[in-house]
């Protein structure tokens, strides 16, 4: 059947009214995904405003040390190292989105005075991390496995190795998730204590979205909608160059076995304290919540600070507790 010249000259108009409109969409679609996914993946970096410097005179003798090792993907990272004199289990303290280490010093500085070698390290696109974009949990879980390979062949100045076989986490939002996910990959992992967690990267994603474009009902619709949703998660996986499958954390805590869970919330954190309980429910096997009055998502001050750390010592005390000269 032949088209007639009419007809054809119609089609034509059709096509160059319609075609560039279309084209303009899709690039403007995929330029708004990128720019999210830019944004998120580089946080506004914060000053360290301490270091275990500031505990000098109570440690009387260096026992503390600046710290660098290789990721898996080849970059480096940076931490603090704090060891006691003989070998003992490592606590691996993560911090949160947009936070640094100095925020858990004085836990780390409880932690050690109870027994234990402390790593504190920033996460990549933080603090003073090389690396100068945030993986929205996409390879902090990976950062972290890699911590704890170079915390296994980390020896003392006897020539000893520093690590007795045993190894917790701590970690808060985007840390926590990291300790969580790497918790099923080493069985020397043995406890793990997460503050306002999620259960996959997309969660995240979309929990970020939602507080930058704010809690009005249009933009709120505007992220819970399934087209923003997996634009996000596609903007991310071609962003970032991978691809995350399933729910990390919820998949490690249902089957978990032979570790210690302690899942910390708090109702001023909304979703994520939603979250935090639905991975609690889900963990099987040896697990606690504990509600707070604030999350460490903020700064804790003073009395609230030495609560919350004192919480998370006992936590460690009673599921790797240290060894005493009496039982070796």
């Amino acid at each position: 059947m032949l088209i007639s010249k009419k007809h054809r000259v119609l089609f034509k108009r059709i096509f160059w009214v319609f075609v560039p409109a279309v084209l303009v969409l899709v690039v403007g679609v995929g330029a708004l995904g990128f720019y999210m996914i830019h944004r998120l993946s580089h946080p506004a970096r914060t000053a360290l405003y301490g270091s275990p410097r500031d505990f000098q005179l109570i440690l009387q003798k260096p026992m503390w040390y600046e710290e660098k090792w290789k990721n898996s993907d080849g970059t480096q990272a940076v931490g603090w190292l704090l060891l006691r004199e003989r070998p003992a289990p490592v606590i691996i303290l993560s911090h949160g989105y947009g936070s640094n280490r100095s925020d858990l010093l004085t836990m780390s500085f409880e932690l050690w005075k109870s027994g234990y070698h402390v790593l504190l390290s920033d996460l990549r696109g933080h603090g003073e991390s090389p690396v100068k974009w945030c993986g929205l949990g996409t390879y902090e879980r990976d950062d972290l496995l890699s911590a704890i390979k170079f915390l296994k062949e980390r020896k003392n100045e006897k020539g000893e190795l520093v690590l007795d076989g045993r190894v917790g986490l701590y970690g808060i939002d985007l840390g926590g998730y990291a300790s969580l996910a790497a918790s099923a990959e080493d069985p020397i992992i043995k406890a793990v204590a997460v503050d306002s967690v999620f259960p996959d990267v997309n969660h995240f994603v979309n929990a970020q979205l939602k507080s930058g474009v704010g809690t009005n009902e249009m933009g709120n619709k505007l992220v819970d909608s399934q087209w923003t949703k997996r634009l996000a998660q596609l903007s991310m996986q071609m962003y970032l160059l991978r691809r995350e499958d399933g729910e990390p954390a919820l998949e490690a805590v249902s089957t978990a076995t032979g570790r210690s869970l302690l899942f910390i919330t708090a109702n001023d954190t909304g979703v994520y304290d939603l979250m935090t309980r639905e991975l609690y429910n889900a963990a099987r096997g040896q697990k606690e919540l504990v509600e707070v009055p604030h999350s460490h998502m903020s700064r804790l001050y003073e009395k609230e600070a030495a609560a919350y750390d004192a919480r998370i010592t006992a936590f460690f005390q009673q599921a790797i507790p240290v060894a005493t000269d009496k039982k070796k």
